[in-house]
């Protein structure tokens, strides 16, 4: 994963973290809502599978991998 991937990745999960925390308080402000911590724990489960989904995204799916062999390269000329 290259560095600006990996950038945009910590400043999506820094945003999205900042959002799950602003969500559980404004709940739990709310007495009248309920499962201040279902809605956090809901959005934190969110925040999970988009961060597995952006992190897989330039992983190659066939080929070289665990338990595949590697067919080697061989260049010959120029």
């Amino acid at each position: 994963m290259s560095t600006l991937a990996l950038l945009v990745v910590l400043l999506c999960a820094g945003f999205s973290l900042a959002v799950i925390f602003g969500l559980g308080y404004l709940v739990s402000r709310r007495p009248q809502l309920k499962g201040p911590v279902m809605v956090s724990l809901t959005a934190a489960m969110a925040l999970v599978a988009l961060l597995a989904w952006v992190t897989q995204a330039g992983t190659p799916s066939d080929g070289a991998g665990h338990g595949r062999p590697v067919t080697p390269t061989v260049r010959t000329g120029r």
